[in-house]
């Protein structure tokens, strides 16, 4: 199954996150990163969207959609695109961490399900509290190399 990705936000977070995840995982094909900029209007976003849209879903068995935060306008205008017929598995809450993940694994999903299934592992996972072991006091004067 062929996945095609749109990662929508505001800014340019989401051609930076697609960016960095670049470095990790190589040049990504069928992936599209929109920002709703402080110049860029309503419509204009909502023509990228559909664009965006139309050219993944031409090539692609699925589209993925990941937009930043629930309620904002890139969520609003996803919402709007399934609402007006544009057959998308769509989810808020774009990370680094989901990003990769989704990139990685999507040539292995067979299915709608499996992305979904696959999404929501990776949005479980993504935060982990970062805790310093504490170190045993020793007398040789040591400082702790991390």
């Amino acid at each position: 199954m062929r996945i095609g990705v749109i990662l929508a936000s505001h800014g340019e977070f989401a051609r930076a996150a697609l960016g960095a995840v670049e470095m990790i995982a190589g040049k990504q094909g069928d992936v599209v990163a929109l920002g709703l900029t402080a110049e860029k209007s309503l419509e204009a976003f909502e023509a990228e969207m559909r664009e965006a849209y139309e050219t993944l879903n031409a090539e692609c068995d699925l589209v993925v959609t990941l937009c930043d935060i629930y309620g904002g306008t890139p969520f609003n205008v996803t919402t709007r695109a399934l609402l007006n017929g544009m057959e998308m598995v769509a989810y808020t809450g774009l990370s680094m961490p989901v990003v990769v993940e989704l990139l990685l694994t999507r040539d292995g999903l067979e299915s709608a399900d499996a992305v979904r299934a696959q999404i929501t592992a990776a949005h479980a996972g993504a935060q982990k509290e970062i805790k310093a072991p504490v170190p045993v006091a020793e007398d040789d004067g040591d400082d702790l190399d991390l």
